[in-house]
């Protein structure tokens, strides 16, 4: 074999290294579904886990007493809706978890159906932009915040207007 005179030249070519890239996101529409509903019970779970376990026990100073109990938060002034809602922290994560729920009813079942139909070798690239632009968005908008989330917000909606054609396509 001949030896490259120079390293640039004994790297792969750039079109090969582009390529290879987006096929590792790349998922089928089942591993989508999975991928949507996996990140919806996170989304659950963290709201759980966060402002009706952790944040309870801390205002009631269970903190590291009854750490294991999930408490009654109905008694508890500040966990109440009318005080909670004033909390910055807990609006955006209430608002990243409805979003979430919202994109989840329109995702989920696109997906399902092209795992389950003909056409669903055509929407391969259209339920993956939908799951990874859940999970990111979920992660993004509570944690790093704007303008971050937002190229995840347009990769649901551009998967979404992906899996159209596949979906008319079968329809009509």
């Amino acid at each position: 074999p001949k030896v490259p005179e120079t390293l640039s030249a004994a790297r792969l070519p750039l079109p090969s290294r582009i390529a290879s890239i987006p096929i590792m996101f790349l998922l089928t529409p089942i591993q989508a579904a999975a991928v949507i509903a996996g990140n919806c019970m996170f989304g659950k779970v963290y709201v759980t886990l966060r402002w009706r376990w952790y944040g309870a026990n801390k205002i009631l100073g269970n903190l590291w007493k009854k750490l294991y109990v999930l408490p009654n938060t109905n008694p508890i002034k500040e966990l109440q809706d009318g005080h909670l809602k004033q909390d910055p922290q807990f609006k955006l994560d209430r608002a990243t978890q409805l979003n979430e729920s919202e994109w989840t009813g329109l995702c989920l079942p696109l997906c399902f159906y092209f795992a389950s139909s003909a056409v669903g070798a055509d929407a391969g690239t259209a339920c993956s932009m939908m799951a990874w632009g859940q999970v990111g968005y979920t992660l993004a908008r509570p944690t790093i915040g704007y303008p971050f989330q937002l190229p995840f917000a347009i990769m649901r909606y551009v998967g979404v207007a992906l899996s159209l054609k596949p979906l008319f396509g079968a329809a009509f």
